[in-house]
């Protein structure tokens, strides 16, 4: 086989993409990339073809049939070898069509001599030649012909579409699956597949299903049939599976998709043609066919096939199209040549074009379309392109191929990333040196942004690739660029990359600096090394690279994370203290410093009080309290914050009175709950302090814990003017004294006395503040008053006689209850025992123990039954020994509260048993 350049510079036939010609009318067409290189089958090939034409041709998995003009079917291998021993010349004219069974074993050919001759390959039980009465124009071969007891059947087509089928006696018998008309036109094309025989004539494709035994569909062509394009062209076949089948006819390519449907929607025509049973038999089977996609294309289509998606093989991904194109010439002629076409499908008219090669093959008028053939092997993804005297193959471009042509064409990037997902296809090219020429040219045009988004693409585990790189960004002065790329593990650099990225930070961009220190291990780099330079860096600062205030917070942020990786936590705990930063609480708890910093509570306290609160009452054990409050004596917020997480607590009950101060200064509203709950207090210097500042509701409450009512009263009647308060003071204190004093205090102001009626009116008679009213006061609203309290006193009267109903109808209804219990018959029978001693109650016969049969036994309420002697011995020794006990009032031992007794005397029992 020759390679493509051989053929563009031997013979002139060679593939071009085709947007890569220069065309002066369309300046803006889109590069393609070439999918397939092309080559010429030499070998046994230019030997017949010297002498001799092609004129069709079928590809098989073992081998190549080509037919020749001169009725010659020459046997190939891949290679282009011949099998003379499978060559021979079946037919008198050229060979029309051939057709080759699913497993290579025979061939089958038509050709104008009315003859079908069918032969084996290796094979020569089913060989045969059949004459017919009008030459077929096209043949298929049943996929199943070599099998034993198939029929070894075949399909011809000229108007009529015949099925042959072997008889006994090597005797054929054939059927008419259809009859065309003279207007339908010659049946130029068959293709069979599964269940399915396709055919094309003048009115378009249709499929015979044969296991419905009817058509199942007919497509339509879609182009001019009576245009030039149309008569001179053959239609195409080929199934993309069972199920899917692409035509290539003219410009326009189909394909059709067959789908089960439903009894409804197969044709009354076709159904009529059967019995009600046949049909119910077939309704499961019955299909339809549906037109997927319909294009149309700038090329005259002389075969169609398809391409696999990768790694699926029951997938077809593109619709292979070689054909014929015409284009302009210089004088303005028209020029045609081969092309062979990638195209996706987009939407049901529209495609993409993924590729689009010229083809430079000899004798390319239309004419002579007919005599241009494409066969593919989809699965090893080649596909064997044959003129009149030449035979080419296309396969996929190789890896090196492929990325070659990315970099000849500019496309870099995109070789670099082809090239790293096809690294184990590479012969010739290498990954690696692929990607460093794409970062070296970004570099050389200043993209280093760019260049350094790429490195981990093109250095990867390349510890050298890495440290190269990051010394000429360094030379170029733009380092900076790499340090959010720069690997940390898998490869590690040396620390020399990680520093002088960590340098250029601190003199360029100290807030990345600290991001850095914060994100990278401390193993990556020298810390020692760092820290002085960052010290220089404060010190000395430059007016070239002047520090802002938020440079310097942040150069020594990183500082006190060095100094931590040092081990050097109290030069860590100054920086992060002297910068307010709450970082100082996590180190402080990570590493459990909290010693070094117990005498700077308050320092801590100023850079977050909740969490040096949390960490001190965390510490106790190493901290007391009392010596904390200290520290803090001059901060009395962070005082009083620090107590209240001890009160939470329920601790630092001996700071109480410092509570009591520091809420009445600073917090007066958790003064009244924090007095409510704690007792530890001294009442009087916190009377004192409320008194100072005037907090009534405070003193009436530390008034009435130490017993002062009247004075607690008499603050909340005359300074606070609260009634409200004063009831709900004498209500809970509950002193009649207070009460009356609360009356005589009221009798001064009407309104409290109107007051007084209508919320007192619970807890006092308000005939007792009626009769202190002085007389010929005014009061307004008194007889409303008046009016709700006899209304009220009228619904209490009412609500009480309402309860004593109730209460003696449930009375009388338990009574009523008891006694029918204390009536009810008990059942003794002869099994029944005493509960205490386990021994039957009733006598029997044959019992001898007289005194077991003198016994008496007392029936309790409950139903127990029990021998008097039992209930006896379980008296009590001090009821005994009052005589309060009797026989008569004993309840039963194993139930309480007293049931009623029965006693059944031993005649009874006697008498019973």
């Amino acid at each position: 086989m020759q390679s493509a350049d051989e053929l563009v510079s031997d013979d002139g036939i060679g593939a071009k993409t085709a947007q890569t010609i220069e065309d002066e009318e369309d300046e803006e067409e889109v590069l393609l990339e070439p999918r397939f290189t092309y080559s010429r089958i030499l070998n046994s090939i230019p030997t017949i073809f010297a002498k001799d034409a092609a004129s069709c041709l079928a590809v098989h998995d073992k081998f190549i049939a080509i037919g020749t003009q001169m009725g010659y079917i020459y046997i190939f291998d891949h290679l282009g070898n011949l099998h003379s021993e499978s060559t021979a010349r079946h037919h008198r004219c050229a060979v029309a069509a051939i057709s080759v069974d699913l497993p290579g074993s025979y061939i089958a050919s038509c050709a104008l001599d009315a003859r079908i001759s069918i032969h084996g390959i290796g094979a020569d039980e089913f060989t045969q030649i059949i004459d017919l009465k009008v030459a077929a124009r096209s043949v298929v071969i049943s996929p199943d012909f070599s099998k034993r007891g198939s029929g070894q059947m075949f399909v011809t087509g000229e108007r009529d579409l015949l099925l042959h089928e072997r008889r006994f006696f090597a005797t054929h018998k054939y059927t008419s699956l259809y009859q065309g008309l003279e207007r339908d036109g010659i049946i130029s094309q068959i293709s069979w597949r599964g269940p399915c025989i396709a055919f094309t004539n003048e009115t378009g494709t249709r499929i015979y299903d044969r296991n419905e035994e009817r058509m199942i569909a007919l497509v339509q062509p879609i182009h001019d049939v009576n245009s030039v394009t149309g008569y001179r062209s053959i239609p195409s076949h080929c199934w993309l599976n069972d199920h899917t089948l692409a035509i290539g006819w003219a410009d326009t390519v189909c394909i059709c998709v067959i789908l089960p449907t439903t009894q409804d929607q197969t044709s009354t025509s076709s159904a009529s043609s059967r019995s009600p049973t046949r049909r119910k038999e077939r309704t499961s089977a019955m299909r339809k066919v549906e037109v997927h996609y319909a294009w149309r294309i700038d090329m005259v289509v002389a075969d169609v096939s398809f391409t696999l998606r990768e790694g699926e093989t029951g997938f077809w991904k593109e619709i292979v199209v070689f054909g014929m194109k015409r284009l302009p010439s210089e004088k303005d002629e028209e020029t045609i040549e081969m092309e062979l076409a990638l195209l996706e499908p987009e939407g049901v008219d529209s495609y993409v074009l993924n590729t689009e090669d010229r083809i430079e093959m000899r004798n390319c008028t239309l004419r002579n379309l007919q005599h241009f053939h494409m066969r593919a092997l989809p699965l090893e993804s080649l596909f064997f392109l044959l003129g009149p005297h030449e035979f080419i193959q296309a396969q996929p471009c190789s890896a090196d191929e492929r990325v070659r042509w990315y970099m000849e064409n500019g496309m870099l990037k995109e070789a670099v990333e082809y090239a790293n997902e096809h690294e184990s296809q590479l012969e010739q090219l290498n990954a690696l040196h692929i990607g460093k020429a794409y970062i070296d040219s970004l570099i050389a045009k200043g993209r280093y942004h760019e260049a350094a988004a790429n490195l981990r693409t093109v250095c990867g585990r390349h510890k050298d690739q890495w440290e190269y790189y990051v010394n000429e960004f360094e030379r170029h002065n733009v380092v900076l660029q790499v340090a959010k790329y720069l690997p940390v593990k898998d490869p590690q650099l040396e620390p020399e990359s990680y520093q002088s990225v960590l340098i250029a930070a601190l003199y360029n961009h100290p807030l990345l600096f600290h991001g850095l220190i914060k994100a990278w291990s401390p193993e990556l780099y020298r810390v020692g090394a760092i820290i002085d330079m960052a010290m220089k860096r404060v010190i000395q600062d430059t007016p070239s690279h002047p520090l802002s205030a938020q440079h310097i917070a942040a150069i020594y942020r990183a500082l006190a994370i060095l100094h931590t990786h040092e081990r050097k936590y109290d030069k860590a705990l100054m920086l992060y203290i002297r910068l307010n930063d709450k970082t100082v609480f996590q180190v402080i708890e990570r590493y459990r410093l909290f010693d070094l910093v117990k005498n700077d509570i308050s320092k801590l306290m100023e850079v977050d009080a909740d969490l040096a609160i949390r960490l001190v009452i965390e510490n106790a054990s190493s901290l007391p309290a009392r010596t904390v409050l200290t520290q803090i004596a001059k901060y009395p917020k962070l005082q009083m914050a620090y107590l209240n997480r001890l009160l939470e607590r329920n601790e630092g009950d001996e700071f109480a009175n410092l509570a009591v101060r520091l809420y009445a200064e600073h917090d007066p509203k958790k003064l009244l709950p924090f007095l409510r709950k704690k007792q530890c207090y001294d009442i009087t210097k916190a009377l004192e302090i409320c008194e100072r500042k005037q907090y009534i509701k405070e003193m009436v409450f530390l008034l009435g814990r130490s017993g002062n009512y009247s004075k607690a009263l008499d603050l909340l009647m005359n300074k606070l003017d609260r009634l409200d308060l004063a009831i709900d003071f004498c209500r809970e204190n509950d002193d009649r004294a207070l009460w009356e004093a609360l009356i005589e205090s009221s009798m001064s102001r009407p309104q409290r006395i109107t007051q007084l009626l209508n919320t007192a009116g619970e807890y006092i008679s308000p005939l007792e503040v009626v009769e202190k009213i002085p007389q010929r006061m005014v009061i307004p609203g008194l007889r409303d008053s008046l009016t709700k309290i006899l209304h009220d006193f009228e619904l209490q009267l009412q609500m009480q006689a309402g309860c004593r109903s109730v209460m003696l109808d449930s009375t009388d209804a338990l009574l009523r209850r008891f006694l029918a219990q204390c009536t009810q018959p008990s059942l003794i029978d002869s099994t029944a025992t005493c509960v205490l001693c386990s021994s039957g109650v009733m006598c029997e016969q044959s019992c001898v123990d007289e005194e077991r049969v003198r016994e008496n036994v007392i029936a309790f309420g409950c139903g127990h039954l029990i021998h008097q002697p039992c209930v006896e011995r379980t008296a009590n020794e001090e009821e005994r020994r009052s005589g309060s006990w009797s026989i008569d009032t004993a309840s039963c031992p194993n139930c309480r509260p007293h049931k009623g007794v029965k006693v059944i005397d031993s005649s009874f029992r006697s008498a019973h048993s």
